[in-house]
């Protein structure tokens, strides 16, 4: 070669030379480039929710509610009238009423309470009947639990007894933690068992523990047991048994966390992934099983790279978000004067996966907007995974001027 290259005319052949070099090395890099981290696109669903300041937001729902194909969302005031958005396109959400929420709640969750095909909105002590043209007519509210009298923070649905129909987890800080079984006439009262009396504020004053989904079969047996801040209750065929668990963080109002039950690092059991809120400098982790029928957990710290502390995280999701093929971790500081984060303003947060266990800290909604109780679901039938979220209080030194907001993270990695 070095012959070659003192011939005359040898600087053409270096050229050639160089010239496939730098595209064999260009080529090579891009097949091996990481892949794609989503790209959200925020847009306000409502930007002047006509609520007033001092109210609190909860019971949000994202659901097909007008059977149309694509995803709607509701939310409402904590102890005031309810509302659902139409999706229309990403910067057209129709508003409709709901009815009246007539108690303080923040949890929410929606299934077909009366099996009639229409998606029913549920809250704790009432549920929401779907008059099947929501467009046009309000829903119609039932109680199913007369008793309830304080907020109920956290409620999902999920088959709980094997039964094969789904039931009602709720809980409340000074309720105690429920599980409900719809009765076969559902505008009637619904039967419910208790799960723990644990979490009522003179006991251990869990505020929040299993919402969005704390729920899985943490033990390999078959059924589904029940995340909580600092302890899993272990399912044993309708009593359920308090076990350890390596990791809980205690908010301003007791111990509270977000979490989702997935098998994280795919080797074949179920992890959870956890976030701490209601407080100032939360953290996020992943709590690895160890896949024994008493599970015990390893605890990852998912990383802090972005500038600033960390306010609230009231919201988790766990999902391909871009479509790389495995979970990543979502969440956002929510708007909350008393717990914001310090030096940086509120931001969503994507945790990518690169593999083997280990997380990136990615910043991907940066607007000087929070957000609370984020749902996850591909709302515009993309074929990728979008975010809603509401406020839970505003503060003034937003970019909305304080006002009550939605918002959706339109996803554009598809």
């Amino acid at each position: 070669m070095t012959r070659l290259l003192s011939f005359p005319g040898s600087q053409a052949i270096r050229a050639i030379i160089f010239f496939d070099f730098f595209l064999m090395a260009f080529l090579w890099a891009c097949s091996h480039q990481e892949p794609d981290k989503p790209i959200f696109k925020h847009h306000f669903i409502t930007s002047d929710v006509p609520f007033e300041d001092r109210f609190r937001y909860g019971t949000p729902v994202l659901a097909d509610l007008d059977n149309d194909g694509d995803l709607d969302y509701a939310f409402s005031i904590a102890a005031g009238e309810y509302r659902w958005y139409e999706y229309q396109d990403a910067d057209t959400w129709i508003p409709h009423v709901v009815g009246e929420v007539p108690t303080y709640q923040l949890g929410g969750t929606h299934l077909d309470v009366d099996g009639d095909g229409w998606v029913d909105l549920i809250a704790g002590g009432v549920w929401f009947r779907n008059p099947q043209n929501p467009a046009e007519s309000n829903f119609t509210r039932y109680i199913y639990d007369d008793s309830i009298r304080h907020e109920i923070h956290d409620i999902i649905t999920e088959d709980l007894d094997g039964d094969g129909k789904p039931e009602v987890l709720a809980l409340g800080d000074r309720e105690g933690c429920f599980i409900y079984h719809i009765s076969d006439d559902p505008t009637q009262a619904w039967p419910r068992d208790t799960v723990t009396l644990d979490v009522v504020d003179d006991r251990a004053d869990i505020h929040a523990g299993f919402f969005p989904r704390g729920i899985g079969d943490l033990d390999g047996d078959g059924d589904l047991d029940i995340v909580m801040p600092g302890r899993w209750y272990q399912n044993n065929g309708g009593s359920w048994k308090r076990r350890f668990l390596p990791y809980g963080t205690a908010g301003y109002w007791g111990l509270s966390c977000r979490s989702w039950v997935i098998d994280l690092d795919n080797d074949g059991d179920q992890d959870i992934v956890m976030v701490g809120g209601d407080q100032v400098d939360s953290r996020g982790v992943w709590l690895e099983n160890n896949g024994k029928p008493n599970p015990q957990f390893n605890v990852h710290l998912l990383p802090l790279s972005a500038p600033g502390r960390r306010g609230s995280f009231h919201s988790l999701a766990v999902a391909d978000f871009d479509l790389d093929g495995d979970p990543d971790i979502f969440t956002i500081e929510q708007e909350d004067d008393s717990i914001l984060p310090e030096g940086a303003s509120p931001k969503g947060f994507m945790w990518e996966n690169l593999g083997n266990g280990s997380f990136r800290e990615q910043v991907v909604f940066d607007q000087v907007l929070g957000g609370h109780d984020a749902l996850v679901g591909d709302v515009d039938q993309d074929g990728d995974l979008d975010i809603c979220f509401k406020v839970w209080k505003t503060w003034t030194e937003n970019v909305n001027g304080g006002k009550p907001h939605a918002g959706f993270l339109e996803n554009l990695s598809r």
